[in-house]
């Protein structure tokens, strides 16, 4: 018969093995990881600043052949955004007007104001539906568009808004309308 022979075992090794495993791998690995740590963040601006630029390319191709094509067709729907913003605004306005008129005003601006004759008077909606001021501008109604935008420079954004909500209700005056919403953003 013949002699099996059986493999030699080494403890020498196995315990170099341990050792590197246990001990010189994570001591190495913390080294590494300490070396490269400054130069992390660069990169990672290498990684991903390639990509970013190919897609920040592509997105402005593709916006520009969008506004080539449908750039008319944006332009009056921001503008019909604009216009119902506006309407929006002016309704709130107005609301906040009547609320304040029928609860008995509060806040500041529902305080009394000097009248052109020197009396006392309170700016209310019903002045705007009732009579010629609209807004606080005695004699709107009679009032060319010319004469209504040499007023506007001094009222609050809630009388500009009581102004647009008359004009986009009654005469629709777009120079009027456009100073307004020029005001109030320049009040934003």
């Amino acid at each position: 018969m013949a002699t099996q022979e059986t493999p030699s075992f080494d403890f020498d090794d196995l315990k170099q093995e341990v050792v590197n495993r246990l001990i010189f791998q994570p001591i190495g690995l913390l080294a590494a990881v300490v070396r490269t740590l400054p130069n992390a963040a660069e990169e990672g601006r290498r990684v991903v600043e390639g990509p970013l630029q190919t897609a920040k390319f592509v997105g402005d191709m593709a916006a520009g052949v969008m506004k080539a094509k449908y750039g008319a067709q944006i332009s009056d729907l921001e503008g019909k955004v604009s216009d119902v913003r506006r309407t929006v605004e002016g309704a709130a306005d107005l609301v906040i007007k009547t609320v304040q008129s029928r609860v008995g005003g509060f806040g500041a601006e529902s305080q009394p104001r000097t009248t052109d004759d020197g009396g006392a008077g309170e700016a209310t909606v019903h002045e705007a539906e009732g009579s010629e001021t609209v807004g606080g501008i005695v004699g709107y109604e009679s009032m060319t568009a010319a004469e209504v935008i040499s007023h506007l420079d001094g009222l609050t954004l809630s009388e500009l808004g009581e102004v647009e909500a008359f004009e986009l209700e009654h005469r629709r005056r777009r120079t009027v309308l456009g100073r307004v919403s020029k005001l109030r953003e320049d009040h934003h």
